[in-house]
Formats: C-alpha cells, structure tokens, sequence
C-alpha cells in the first residue's frame, strides 16, 4: 500500500461475524468485486480507514484508492466480516460516534477529494458486544498487502494501520432515518428472495402493482404481537407474492406490451403481512422528473368509446403460462420511501 496515503479516520461496523472458516463462509468474498455501502446497512458500523491519493511531492507508481479500499474490503470479508466502500464526498463531514469512554460524540471528519471510507459490520446500537469485540479485533489487523513500512509509522495512540477504527453511525443515513430504524426479522425473511426492494440503493421507489392476501385482524397491542410472533405466510398471502415476482421479472426483461415492448425496467418486489407490490425506478429525491415519466406511462389512461363517451383503462401486463393472466397495474402509481429492511 505504499501507493496510496492512508488516513485512518473511522471504522463503521456492519454485522460481525466470528473469524471462523464456518461464519467466513456465509460473506461472500470476491477478489475484484466492488461492495458500496448503502442505506440498508448498519444503522450502527464500524469506520475501518479512509484511504486517499498522498501528496504529489510523495505520490508513486501503483495502486489508487480505490483498489487498495477493495483489497482492504476484500480481505476483511475473508475474516468473516461483512466490509464495504463509500466515497466521503457522499456524506456529511460530522459523524455520531463515541469516545472512548463510551459516551456518544460528534467526530468531524475531513473529505479529502477521491477519498474511499472501507466500512464493517451491522449493528442495531453502539454497545451491541459484537460490535465492540468486532472493533477491537479490526484494530489489531495489518492488512496483508501492506508493505511499505514508510507509508505508516506506529505513534503512541496509534501503534497499529487500522488502530483508529471507530463505531458510529451508517454515514448515508439521517437522523429521521435512524430514530424510526426497527429490526423486523419477518420483513427481513419475506423480502430476502430475488428482485427484492433491499437491494434497492434510493431513497424512493414507484409503486405500481399491489397484490394483497388474506390478513388476520385483532385489537390491542397483544393481539398484535401474538399475531407477529405466530405468523406463516398464507396460501393467498403466498401466491401474491408469487404473482409480484412474476411481474417484476417480466418488466425486468423486457415484456411489457405494447409501445414499451422491449424495454426493461428497474423493478423490485416489497413483502409484508398482508401484501405484496411491485415498484419500479430508484429515487434519491421525490422531486426526480423519472418519477413522473414513469408513473404517466403506468396510470389508468382514459379513452373515448365509439358512443362518445370516456372511460379509463388500466394499463395491464399478461402472465404467461397454461392459462395466461392479465395483471391490472394500479390506476395511480404511488411514490413509497425504499423501506430499510434489517
């Protein structure tokens, strides 16, 4: 790594596993492959380093930021630690963390221009025993492509590379965002097949296509959650959802009828108790004018009949199969917040 200058600014910790071959073995860990934080993960993570170009008087021949951050990314997950990348000009310059007596701070952080922050782990809160053994072990770690002894010196504080690591919050999400942060691990088992919404980037999606089951019903906060804990997806509940993901693989490749035959969409599939729907687009503002161009070419149209008068139409989308079946897309598409789903 003597190509690049490393500041070792944070360490965010996204769900740490043991360092064993066995939990090493459920995080995927593809030399090469780029893994960007999102808002999904965290909310609580570990900031690992924010590698950046050094100076030009000092800038040598080899890898940049970004290569280094992967291999460092890279090498973290073949621990078993789930690690990621973000660009520093993506977020904000102030960061909640602790110190290190444990009480909560605000640390400001210095962007450099083409920085890469390296981030691990997914916690639910700051004193999560996982997240703090997790970040005591990062500490510890010398990346095994780090050779030149000149690109780093030990100082009292900091005698390791990675020894500035720190947990703090996802950097990508707000304050709002945080607060109303729950772990459902229903919403986490229905939404964990193909096209689904969590691995939708934005911060909005287009919601197009509702399809609903049989829901049970109850009063007070007790029933309620009896109804959570014994909850099994229903026979109506499941075909739905069956149904939402035929569509959204259909719009994906390019099967829609009509004047948009062959084109494909960005579609994704959201589950919860009682429904399934299927959007389309990826959002960071709801004031983005896709939003509009989208929901005019799914809406109900309205047309003239031959006696003169107006009806609408839904525009509609057919399942193939030994029966096919026409899918009414919803008369007014909805714009929905990209659910974070942990």
């Amino acid at each position: 790594m003597r190509h690049c200058s490393l500041v070792f600014l944070c360490a965010l910790t996204f769900f740490l596993t043991s360092s064993t071959e066995a939990d090493a073995a459920r995080i995927d860990a593809t030399k090469g492959r780029q893994y960007k934080l999102t808002r999904q993960h965290g909310p609580w993570m570990i900031m690992v380093a924010s590698l950046a170009q050094p100076h030009s008087a000092r800038k040598v021949e080899g890898m940049g930021p970004q290569e280094a951050a992967d291999l460092l990314v890279y090498e973290l997950r073949k621990k078993g630690i789930p690690a990621y990348t973000f660009k520093m000009d993506q977020v904000w310059e102030s960061l909640q963390s602790q110190d290190r007596l444990g009480r909560d701070s605000i640390r400001q952080i210095r962007s450099q221009k083409g920085a890469i922050c390296v981030i691990a782990g997914n916690y639910k809160s700051q004193k999560d025993r996982v997240a703090q053994r997790t970040l005591e072990y990062i500490k510890k770690i010398k990346p095994s492509f780090w050779k030149d002894q000149e690109a780093f010196r030990p100082t009292p504080g900091q005698p390791s590379p990675l020894s500035g690591a720190f947990l703090s919050v996802n950097p990508l999400l707000s304050s709002e965002e945080l607060a109303e942060r729950k772990h459902d691990p229903l919403l986490l088992r229905l939404n964990s097949g193909e096209y689904t919404i969590a691995e939708n980037t934005g911060k909005y999606t287009l919601t197009i296509a509702t399809f609903t089951g049989r829901s049970k019903t109850g009063v007070g906060e007790s029933r309620m959650r009896e109804i959570a804990e014994t909850f099994t997806v229903s026979e109506a509940l499941d075909s739905a959802a069956e149904r939402a993901w035929k569509v959204a693989k259909m719009l994906r490749e390019g099967h829609f009828e009509g004047q948009q035959s062959g084109r494909t969409f960005e579609a994704y599939v959201f589950h919860d108790r009682y429904k399934s729907v299927v959007t389309v687009g990826s959002f960071e503002t709801p004031n983005d004018p896709r939003i509009a161009q989208l929901a005019n070419l799914f809406r109900a149209k309205t047309q003239n009949a031959a006696n003169g008068r107006r009806f609408t139409i839904g525009e509609s989308i057919l399942i193939p199969g030994a029966v096919p079946e026409p899918i009414i897309f919803d008369p007014v598409p909805k714009l929905m917040a990209v659910p974070i789903i942990r």
